[in-house]
This record gives C-alpha cells, sequence and structure tokens, in this order.
C-alpha cells in the first residue's frame, strides 16, 4: 500500500513539473482592483521596478479621445507608483515627451525602465525602427536624453548583465516583416552593436511584437507577442522563448502564455479587443512574480479604453534548455 501511495506522489509530482513549463502555468488571476488606470487616457507598455519599498511603473499614455491609433502623435510616457506590486498604481507625473529636432521628435512610447550599476535607464522608441534611452541617478528625475538614437529598431527589451553590460533583444521591421534582432553594449551609455547578423533569432521565420525579456537558469527568457501566430497558432497569443547564447531561440510551448481573455481574482472574466506589451517583474531570485499587460476594450459606439492589468504570479522559474 505505501508502495503504491508512493508511486502515486511521484506520479502527481512529475505531472506537476510538464505542467509547470511555462509561465501560463504559475500564473494567477489579474487582481481585479489592482493594475493602473487614468480616466481620460489610454494606458500601454508597462514596465516595472522596485525601489526600496515603492514599486514604479512607466508606461505609454495618450488621451483617449484619439482611440488607439493616437500613439503615432500623443504617445508621452508617465510614472505611476505603488506599494503593493499588483497595484492600484497612483499617476505620479510625466517624463518624457517627444522632442522637436531630435530623434525622438515624433513621439515617446514603449518605455522600459532598468538599473544600471548606480543608474536608472529608461529605454523607449519614437518612430519604426528607433531605440534610445533616457537616464538618471533617481527613479524622480531629473532624466538626461541621448541625442541620437542607440538602437535601429524597434520595441527594446533590455537585460542588464552583472557585469554592466547590457543586452536588447528588439523588433526589426524589414519590408513590413518583424524579425528579432538583438544588440549589445559594454555599457548602457556605450555603443550598441548587433549581437549577431542573421536574419532572424527566432525559428522558422517566426515574427514577434512586444517582447519582455528574463534572466534565470542561465538563459535568457523573452515572452512575446506572437504576431502572426507562427508560434501558437493565434495571431498576437502570447508565446515563450528560450536561449543559451542570446542567437539561437527556441520556442517553449506552442500553448498560449496568454490571450485576449483576463480572469479576474473574484472569478469573472473580460475578452478584450486587444492584449499586448507584456512585461515580467522578477525578484532578486531570478523568479517571476508578476505578468503586466496593456489592455483594450472596445465599445459598441467604437469608443476605447485602455488600462494595466496584472497578474500575480507563483515564483515562476523557467526550465533550463539542454
Amino acid at each position: 500500500m505505501k508502495k503504491f501511495t508512493v508511486a502515486i506522489l511521484i506520479c502527481l509530482l512529475f505531472a506537476f513539473v510538464a505542467k509547470s513549463q511555462t509561465l501560463k502555468d504559475a500564473m494567477q488571476p489579474a487582481v481585479k482592483n489592482g493594475g493602473f488606470k487614468m480616466e481620460g487616457y489610454i494606458l500601454w507598455c508597462p514596465s516595472v521596478i522596485k525601489v526600496g519599498d515603492t514599486y514604479h511603473l512607466f508606461a505609454s499614455r495618450w488621451p483617449e479621445k484619439y482611440g488607439l491609433g493616437g500613439w503615432t502623435t500623443y504617445s508621452e510616457i508617465v510614472r505611476a507608483t505603488s506599494k503593493n506590486l499588483y497595484g492600484p498604481y497612483e499617476f505620479k507625473e510625466v517624463v518624457i515627451q517627444k522632442r522637436p529636432d531630435f530623434w525622438d521628435n515624433d513621439r515617446a512610447h514603449n518605455p522600459k525602465i532598468v538599473k544600471a550599476g548606480d543608474t536608472f535607464v529608461l529605454y523607449y522608441i519614437s518612430s519604426a525602427n528607433e531605440t534610445g534611452y533616457a537616464y538618471s541617478k533617481s527613479i524622480t528625475g531629473p532624466w538626461t536624453r541621448i541625442d541620437k538614437l542607440a538602437m535601429p529598431f524597434s520595441n527594446p527589451a533590455p537585460l542588464v548583465k552583472k557585469d554592466g553590460s547590457v543586452y536588447v533583444f528588439g523588433r526589426k521591421s524589414v519590408d513590413n516583416i518583424r524579425i528579432a534582432q538583438a544588440y549589445q553594449a559594454p555599457a548602457f551609455n556605450g555603443i550598441y552593436t548587433l549581437v549577431n547578423d542573421q536574419y532572424n533569432l527566432l525559428p522558422d521565420k517566426n515574427q514577434l511584437e512586444d517582447p519582455t525579456i528574463w534572466w534565470a537558469k542561465n538563459q535568457y527568457n523573452v515572452i512575446l507577442s506572437d504576431f502572426r501566430g507562427d508560434a501558437t497558432g493565434t495571431p498576437k497569443n502570447g508565446a515563450q522563448y528560450a536561449s543559451k547564447d542570446g542567437i539561437n531561440y527556441v520556442l517553449v510551448s506552442k500553448e498560449s502564455i496568454y490571450t485576449k481573455t483576463v480572469t479576474y481574482d473574484d472569478g469573472t472574466e473580460q475578452t478584450f479587443r486587444r492584449r499586448e506589451r507584456p512585461f515580467v517583474f522578477v525578484n532578486e531570485k531570478e523568479q517571476v512574480t508578476a505578468f503586466f499587460t496593456a489592455c483594450l476594450s472596445q465599445a459598441k459606439d467604437g469608443s476605447e479604453k485602455s488600462w494595466i492589468e496584472v497578474n500575480p504570479v507563483k515564483n515562476y522559474v523557467p526550465v533550463a534548455l539542454k
């Protein structure tokens, strides 16, 4: 009888391990009254960093009256804070707006906040295939912006390594095909060079948008928007990839990491017209503890609203590649 019980426990353990290979299996229902909302604004592109006992969320925003397409002209970067990782977050300030006569003269969009040594670095984009950054010794600024773009691609997902070097995974639009590239620099303020000149870092000509990246199990881990459905079979569902060398990425699972439907901790759910810009928050143990997405709803009259949703995650650590 004891042997039978042990056998059952072993089977259950293996089943749990097999089922926990992707972030999806560790994701919990979204916090109904959490996240970040602003009346009258569309919110997009969440990125979060903890400083002391406060969580700082950077996001793109623009007036709701312009709809989703308003980002092309009116997007600016804002900061909000919360003592709770899952929110709700409270708006604090506008951080970056577009500037005339510089690389970021079209818009300020798609922020990603990281810390390199004692400096906070805020990567963001302007037009297609343009990524630059601003930096500050304080999370509240003032921010110094670079005057010329740093990398000729979009949707940056920066990873600061222990030696201070920076690896940035992102999206390059070539003849309207969205391929994956990566740039690296010896320091955040160094010269960024292409990691590898192969056409696409993703397998099988897979396309992407909106990557988020983290380091765990001695490998690069990425979740992104499966732009054409190459990986999951459904366009713009979430897909998870990993790489040992930052050059050759493999698909972790064909199962979608997220869909357009969000389930909440009160048992309700909502299916959005768009759910994009995934971001993972990772603790000091390389565990994912929260998953952020921008979610867009559309009313019958065509008006659009968007805010940031947050799913708690049960200390997820990916399976190591062999």
